[in-house]
């Protein structure tokens, strides 16, 4: 697909949809494209304010050219309700990724996922089988702990960005948004886009949010996935940034030796959000991937 004069992909229209989910009200965008393919449903990370189409909008137009493409907000985030999760924090989520292909007639899917929404993908994938015709995993940490070393994720340097972002300082503000993005997901600064910051910025600050902040136990329970990896038959497309600030090489390598059936790439000068610092070579790798299957 090729990039506007600007060098990012051109961004098709997509439509506002929401469906209900166990009580659980979820907003999803919809780009038409072909109804004779596996449609795509994109899932995104757990940054401050991560959101289905904000993670993958520079993806829209090259994948809805041969499928039709779902960007969906989990629970906690976007447009979804602000609701508390009770219990291990991927099946919880997983739960509800499948009720919304179950509400929308969606027998399987190819599932296009970052970071934590990759780890949600994977307990679907594991327990239900017939629902996933492929994985794509972006910069995914499903497990508690490094081969070769501990996660970022779990350092006592971690603790603090939710706090620091949405507390710290009066709050969220542009300005936090666009140092969170450059330090904790972009390896080039220069190539952090006003737009990106401007939705992520706008996702962050829904007022549901900072009750879940304020309510003990709102977030569920982590949960390593390390011993369902083997459970995972879908065909796997792993992407990892050299420089991905929250852990190293070894995980996605653990990934690829115990899925039944995965691959990695590794982009050299990127980080945490590839798809958005690299777009045209993730998309690339991507639709070769989706169309091999």
């Amino acid at each position: 697909m090729p990039s506007n004069i600007h060098g990012t992909p051109p961004i098709p229209p997509s439509t506002r949809h929401f469906v209900t989910v166990d009580g659980v009200r979820l907003h999803y965008r919809e780009v038409d494209g072909p109804d004779d393919a596996i449609p795509a449903i994109f899932t995104h990370g757990g940054g401050p304010g991560s959101a289905g189409w904000n993670n993958f909008r520079l993806s829209a137009a090259a994948v809805s050219a041969t499928r039709r493409c779902y960007f969906l907000d989990f629970p906690q985030f976007g447009d979804s309700d602000m609701v508390p999760i009770a219990g291990p924090v991927f099946s919880w989520q997983a739960d509800k990724l499948r009720g919304f292909m179950d509400a929308l007639g969606i027998p399987r899917a190819h599932l296009v996922n970052q970071s934590f929404g990759g780890c949600v993908a994977i307990r679907l994938a594991a327990d239900h089988p017939g629902r996933v015709a492929s994985l794509t995993l972006i910069g995914s940490q499903p497990v508690e702990r490094g081969v070769l070393s501990p996660l970022p994720l779990f350092s006592k340097h971690a603790r603090s960005i939710m706090h620091d972002y949405f507390v710290a300082g009066g709050g969220p503000s542009l300005d936090k948004m666009r140092a969170l993005v450059a330090r904790l997901e972009f390896l080039d600064d220069n190539k952090v886009s006003e737009e990106g910051v401007r939705l992520r910025y706008e996702a962050s600050i829904h007022p549901g949010f900072r009750t879940l902040l304020e309510t003990p136990g709102a977030f569920g329970e982590w949960e390593n996935l390390a011993p369902v990896f083997a459970r995972v038959q879908a065909p796997t497309l792993i992407f990892w940034g050299l420089h991905d600030w929250f852990g190293g090489i070894d995980v996605p390598m653990l990934m690829l030796n115990q899925f039944a059936d995965a691959r990695l790439h590794v982009i050299g000068q990127a980080a945490h959000h590839l798809q958005s610092e690299c777009p045209d070579e993730f998309n690339a790798h991507l639709l070769a991937f989706l169309e091999g299957r």
